[in-house]
């Protein structure tokens, strides 16, 4: 009560001995929660310091892999071109996860890359920072342009998460075997040869809180009257990036219980670490509801797809089964299978599969229609827009007569209009040629004959390519050059006249 007297901001205006007495209760329930949080984001901060060290295992296998497939590399990493280009690409990238990347970013972290390569320290594998760095950007450049690109980014993206814990600076600056777990987990799952593997504790693994998520909105579907709404809803929005009415159901409902579901997995009893649970909620849309949860429907439903060849099809097959049973009220409200249905629910998968077996064939046959069935199928872990473009582009290249055909089985296939996949093509095309721009600048901006010329040939590519109309190319074109001169200044060659800059180079016609 004497602290609560002494502070004017906490003091009542009544001093009565009741209205005193709840304001020091008050107070002192304030002061336990502020420890609390105090020491639970002082347990996160030593759990997420000991996860790596778990690894070390598995980081020095990895660094053994990249040994044997790359060259040897230096222990000068600071003058290493390879270095060199990636503090080069870190300056020049403007677009981070889909947010801008600020100079104040960038300088954080080449400061930190520059600090961490010049250590001496070495990992129990026998190398120092900056080398295991090399052995990574070595390991990212392997691949096709926008392989590269997608590998450097998520290089990026995991440095900055290991000094700002989020973008948050909650927990203190990851440890030096933690960087280098971070550097290795990047390759993780997008790099085939040599193939990065880490095989973390349970605790650690996103997999397991996936599930605990389920089970939770699970339970908390059972109680609602629209749970069949929101069960197909969530099935549409996971297979159909443009269906908006689902996924505003979606996102209501996702919106209603994330609150809940983050104070479970990060109670003081949970096995989660706060990483883990960011990041799940981060994605939880992904998580998938629609699962069988009876034995024997599942054990008929893998036995029938390892007689057709299907076995890959098998989540997708037991997702779509899953949905056929609720609309069929051959679910409980818990979501399992009716004891009394099986039967039913068997005959219901047969046909289902059935039906996935004449798809099968149809994709077999090489036909126009069977080849994009077939690409649907190879690229369904790209976003929509992405998979429509790289269709299209593809077949289109073996048959230009056969466009407006392509375009109508993808609207027929992907149940969307020809405004919207008119639309996607537009978009993605636009973003493939602010990259091509991009790249032709940053090898040619020094040379302003080389550059007019590269860009003129593109320009001229994607006007034929016909997503685009040349005024549309025109402004892309020079939107983006204007974007990147900002932080260049070129001197023209003296072939070119001196009055033409880079900026002159968007204007000039074809």
């Amino acid at each position: 009560m004497v602290l609560i007297l002494l502070q004017s901001e906490l003091r009542p205006k009544d001093f009565n001995p009741f209205t005193l007495l709840k304001a020091a209760i008050s107070f002192f329930l304030e002061g336990i929660k502020e420890n609390t949080r105090s020491m639970t984001n002082k347990f996160d901060g030593t759990y997420e310091h000991l996860l790596p060290h778990q690894l070390n295992d598995d980081i020095s296998n990895n660094i053994g892999k990249l040994i044997r497939k790359y060259d040897p590399v230096p222990e000068d990493a600071i003058n290493n071109e390879g270095f060199k280009e990636f503090i080069e690409y870190i300056n020049h990238l403007h677009m981070l996860d889909g947010q801008p990347f600020s100079n104040e970013n960038k300088g954080k972290l080449v400061m930190f890359l520059q600090d961490f390569c010049k250590g001496n320290e070495k990992h129990s594998s026998g190398f120092t920072g900056g080398q295991i760095l090399l052995l990574v950007l070595r390991a990212c450049n392997d691949g096709d342009r926008e392989d590269v690109k997608n590998k450097k980014d998520a290089l990026i993206a995991n440095l900055l998460d290991s000094q700002t814990f989020s973008r948050k600076e909650r927990i203190p600056n990851t440890c030096f075997t933690g960087v280098i777990y971070r550097m290795l987990s990047t390759l993780e799952g997008i790099h085939s040869d040599p193939e990065i593997k880490f095989t973390p504790p349970r605790q650690m693994l996103l997999t397991e809180a996936e599930n605990e998520a389920r089970k939770f909105m699970l339970d908390r579907l059972k109680n609602k009257k629209n749970s069949k709404e929101i069960l197909r809803a969530w099935h549409n929005a996971q297979n159909n990036y443009e269906d908006d009415k689902s996924q505003k159901i979606v996102d209501d409902f996702i919106a209603e219980v994330s609150i809940t579901l983050m104070r479970r997995l990060l109670s003081f009893t949970s096995q989660y670490s706060e990483q883990i649970v960011l990041t799940l909620m981060k994605n939880i849309n992904s998580v998938k509801l629609n699962k069988l949860e009876h034995f024997a429907l599942s054990q008929h439903i893998t036995n029938e797809l390892q007689g057709d060849g299907l076995d890959d099809q098998l989540e997708n097959i037991k997702g779509k089964v899953f949905l056929e049973l609720l609309n069929q009220n051959l679910l409980r409200t818990d979501f399992f299978l009716k004891d009394s249905s099986l039967t039913e629910a068997k005959r219901i998968a047969s046909k289902i599969i059935k039906e996935e077996v004449k798809e099968l064939k149809l994709k077999a046959k090489k036909t126009i229609k069977g080849q994009v069935a077939r690409m649907l199928d190879s690229l369904r872990t790209l976003p929509l827009e992405k998979r429509c473009y790289r269709v299209y582009t593809e077949l289109s290249k073996n048959s230009r007569d056969d466009k407006e055909e392509i375009k109508k089985i993808l609207q027929e296939k992907l149940a969307i209009t020809e405004a919207v996949i008119n639309n996607m093509l537009k978009k993605e095309a636009s973003h493939k040629l602010e990259i091509e721009i991009e790249d032709i600048y940053n090898q040619n901006k020094r040379n302003v004959t080389t550059l007019y010329e590269k860009i003129q040939e593109v320009k001229q590519r994607f006007i034929e390519d016909e997503f685009l109309i040349p005024q549309e190319v025109e402004s892309i074109t020079r939107v983006k050059i204007t974007i990147l001169n900002k932080e260049d200044k070129i001197i023209p060659s003296s072939s070119l006249s001196r009055s033409l800059s880079v900026s002159d180079l968007t204007s000039h016609c074809l």
